[in-house]
């Protein structure tokens, strides 16, 4: 139902529920940013309502601005703002940290390691983890999603058109379980987009064009991707028997307070609160 409001059915939503109250409103796109950010904001002050795609919550904003009614703010995901295009520049508009809020949870690397724990075997993840090339299970699964990431990049600034949404990272990941296999990357991607296998030298290299230019990995991951390849890994190397949907609600949940005052997003909730009047954060 989301899919189908507009930016002024959102605004007349937002308007008539704001003549009942007098609470602030953070519009999000979508559950998720509800889950992640409700334990973080006093109620009692501050509602958030998940309305949709980014057009259109940037949409309500602008024209509540134009109305003349400040309760409204927005958190939309970062996506690609800042290397594909700019961010918009508005006081009552703020991004996740990463690619979204996904993406923001899992970049907070104890709360994982504390999750993977508890649903996979201590020593298999160990074992696991000492037998890739990487350091950590964070930067293990951080590399594995990336590819995917790097992909989907590439598939938006080149306008190739990919249907890389909800990528089944636990077919394309390796026997061993530490990276991505390019090859079927690429041909779940193209066949999933409805291309022949005659692109795939051109997408290719592309991909390792871009992939070339990419210093800091974490910023080319989503949410979907990281949590996926985790759930993966655990469930295949590491004894796990959770689905992937109850080991992402988890990493949600283990959002600490302590996460969120180190948050660029939740600093900036907490100034917009600031500029009303308000106290919008429950962390003390």
């Amino acid at each position: 139902m989301l899919d189908l409001l507009t930016a002024d059915d959102v605004l007349s939503h937002v308007m008539m529920l704001a003549d009942t109250n007098e609470l602030l409103y953070l519009l999000v796109e979508g559950d998720t940013d509800c889950s992640v950010i409700d334990p973080h904001i006093d109620m009692t002050v501050c509602d958030t309502l998940p309305s949709g795609g980014k057009t259109v919550v940037l949409g309500a904003v602008r024209m509540a601005r134009e109305e003349g009614f400040d309760r409204l703010a927005a958190v939309v995901d970062l996506d690609w703002a800042d290397l594909l295009h700019s961010k918009v520049e508005d006081p009552d508009v703020f991004y996740t940290d990463y690619y979204d809020i996904d993406a923001t949870v899992f970049f907070q690397e104890q709360n994982v390691l504390r999750v993977a724990g508890s649903f996979s075997n201590r020593s298999q993840l160990r074992a696991h983890v000492a037998g890739s090339e990487h350091s950590t299970l964070h930067e293990l699964v951080t590399h594995i999603a990336f590819p995917v990431g790097a992909l989907r990049f590439t598939s938006e600034k080149h306008r190739l058109q990919l249907n890389l949404r909800d990528f089944p990272i636990s077919v394309a990941l390796n026997e061993e379980g530490t990276s991505i296999n390019e090859h079927q990357l690429l041909d779940i991607s193209l066949r999933r987009s409805g291309k022949g296998s005659e692109c795939k030298d051109e997408v290719t290299r592309l991909l390792q064009e871009e992939i070339k230019q990419m210093s800091d990995i974490r910023r080319y991951c989503s949410g979907h991707d990281l949590l996926t390849a985790l759930a993966a890994i655990l469930h295949r190397k590491c004894g796990s028997k959770a689905s992937g949907d109850a080991i992402a609600r988890a990493v949600r949940g283990a959002y600490s307070c302590s996460d969120a005052k180190e948050s660029l997003l939740f600093t900036a909730i907490k100034k917009w609160g600031d500029s009303r009047g308000k106290e919008l954060l429950t962390c003390p």
